[in-house]
């Protein structure tokens, strides 16, 4: 029969102490329990473990190899409960965030360092995807969490605003456009647009169409294009123009211009859960989303 639990500890205890009426006041359990206890254990390994005298006792060889191994053991046992507690809190486990690219040039590499930082033991794992695959693998479970543009499709799931930013007009540095600081929009009327589908990020979409008709024409749109950095790549190209959110200027590529205007068009980063997913994990995450998104600064 394999030792039990109780005899490891029963062991040790007398190991350190030397003593039986010693490791019993400690272990708050009478003597002979415990004397009972260790002979059962010495049956069950087929060797004396300790040594008995007058003044107490001592370890025998094979109870000095013992020792080393039963306090391997109970440090194993003792790791895997807080590991378990950890894990019931959240703070240990596996979680993945799904999220635009628009956010990785703005939130998403804040949120996973603070992340990361207060709950070292969680395996964070991040996927980059387009919007419609998100809210889809949110579905499925194949992730826990997306950060994605505001949905009225998503109706299904929680929802937390992290992020307003604004969107700012990118044209080819050899746009006679790109020398005034500020652009009105009303003078693009005859640009070519650059823009995401709206079956991809309906949002985006239509709050660039709705900017350029309060400006009194509906853009001309040349090309539609899925990725926010594709889209200046393009632009620097000199394909069209393009509205993106202001923290693309962060991309940072040549030949691409940023220029303000006003009354911009306006954009939410959002964070999405499902109320049911069990995984602790997903709390800490929002309101490490939540308190940082007090902060965020680009």
């Amino acid at each position: 029969m394999a030792p039990t639990f109780n005899q490891l500890r029963y062991f040790c205890e007398v190991a350190t102490t030397g003593n039986f009426g010693r490791a019993a006041a400690r272990l708050h359990i009478s003597q002979p329990p415990l004397s009972r206890q260790i002979a059962a254990l010495e049956r069950s390994l087929g060797t004396r473990l300790f040594e008995r005298t007058a003044k107490g006792v001592t370890l025998t060889v094979a109870g000095q190899h013992f020792l080393t191994d039963a306090r391997d053991i109970l440090r194993s046992v003792e790791q895997a409960q807080r590991n378990a507690a950890a894990a019931e809190r959240g703070e240990a486990g596996q979680l993945t965030v799904g999220f635009t690219m628009c956010a990785a040039y703005s939130i998403v590499p804040q949120l996973t360092r603070r992340f990361a930082k207060a709950f070292p033991k969680v395996d964070l794992r991040v996927r980059e995807s387009m919007p419609n695959e998100l809210e889809s693998d949110l579905r499925d479970g194949a992730i826990d969490i997306a950060i994605s543009f505001s949905s009225t499709t998503a109706v299904q799931f929680e929802t937390c605003q992290l992020w307003r930013e604004p969107l700012e007009l990118v044209l080819p540095d050899s746009s006679p456009v790109a020398r005034a600081r500020k652009v009105k929009v009303e003078s693009l009327a005859g640009e070519r647009f650059l823009i995401v589908p709206r079956s991809e990020a309906p949002s985006l979409h239509d709050s660039i169409v709705q900017r350029c008709r309060a400006a009194g024409f509906d853009p001309l749109i040349g090309l539609e294009v899925y990725l926010q950095q594709t889209i200046v790549n393009f632009v620097a190209e000199g394909l069209g123009v393009a509205f993106v959110p202001a923290s693309m200027r962060r991309s940072r590529i040549e030949g691409a211009v940023f220029r303000p205007v006003s009354d911009p068009p306006m954009v939410d980063q959002v964070l999405f859960w499902s109320a049911s997913n069990r995984n602790p994990c997903v709390a800490n995450f929002i309101a490490t989303s939540k308190s940082a998104s007090r902060s965020f600064a680009f």
